[in-house]
């Protein structure tokens, strides 16, 4: 699994591939948001931080580590 985290802004879970759909605890504003192996997870996210980089990555060190992080571009 993927906990993948987005720094700066929030977002909403819309939904996922696969028979899991959106649990519970995933409605409202987030995050952070898991992401299984295989899966999709479509999200609306609201760009209200200031304008700069910042990064978006996955929340296990090991997978961070070896490259499942970006920088993203609020302008």
């Amino acid at each position: 699994p993927h906990p993948m985290h987005i720094h700066a802004i929030q977002f909403k879970v819309l939904d996922r591939s696969g028979s899991r759909g959106i649990l519970p605890h995933e409605t409202g504003w987030k995050d952070t948001v898991l992401v299984m192996p295989g899966e999709h997870v479509r999200v609306i996210m609201k760009f209200d931080a200031p304008k700069g980089m910042y990064v978006f990555h996955c929340h296990n060190l090991e997978h961070e580590d070896s490259g499942m992080m970006a920088n993203y571009e609020i302008t």
